[in-house]
């Protein structure tokens, strides 16, 4: 039985988790717009129920698009840490 090898975090598995911060902030905006009518962090936004609601989905789509974009990163690991791990 192999040992597990750590996989490497990479600038563009970095890039992913920060959209994916960036979407929990847009759809926690949105949220509280819905919930309260008060804004979260940026003054003035979202200052309506139609752009609450479309924050909220944009938030949602933001986070499912950055979560499968690490799980891609993390899944296609390059061929020469695969070979290291298939000599181990």
């Amino acid at each position: 039985m192999r040992p597990r090898s750590r996989m490497r975090v990479t600038p563009k598995v970095l890039f992913y988790a920060l959209l994916d911060v960036a979407g929990m902030l847009v759809l926690a905006s949105g949220a509280m717009w819905l919930a309260r009518g008060q804004t979260l962090f940026i003054p003035d936004f979202p200052t309506s129920t139609p752009s609450a609601v479309l924050s909220v989905i944009v938030g949602i789509a933001l986070m499912v698009w950055a979560v499968a974009g690490i799980l891609r990163e993390l899944i296609a690991r390059p061929t020469d840490q695969r070979a290291v791990a298939d000599r181990e």
